[in-house]
């Protein structure tokens, strides 16, 4: 109980975005980045780093429950995790040359457009 007390924050950030993540696959990230800005006053790269981990082991669970259901496309799967290998070194090469404030630009307008296409 005394973890969970000291804890709580992390635990609801993750709770949510893991909720997120097995809804939607991998859509935590967009609640994790902010939130731990927000709520654990992490500086904005470190919480853009910390949130590739945190998603990477939440991706491994749901991936578990997607595969175990049958919703997962082995034919695609090889070539996009070998664009998204090189795609998430080109990141986070990026990401420690890249300023704050372009960061926080680039991030939310990923999102807003994002957002948009699966409204519209």
């Amino acid at each position: 109980m005394r973890f969970f007390k000291k804890y709580y924050r992390h635990i609801s950030i993750g709770l949510v975005s893991g909720i997120l993540n097995g809804l939607f696959g991998s859509g935590g990230g967009c609640i994790v980045v902010p939130a731990m800005e927000k709520f654990l006053k992490m500086d904005e790269k470190k919480s853009h780093a910390t949130a590739i981990a945190v998603i990477l082991v939440m991706s491994a669970v749901s991936s578990f429950f997607y595969i175990r259901g049958g919703y997962f496309d082995y034919k695609i799967w090889i070539p996009v995790t070998l664009g998204g290998i090189a795609g998430g070194a080109a990141g986070a090469a990026i990401l420690s040359k890249i300023s704050v404030r372009w960061l926080k630009i680039v991030f939310g307008t990923v999102i807003g457009i994002t957002a948009f296409k699966m409204i519209f």
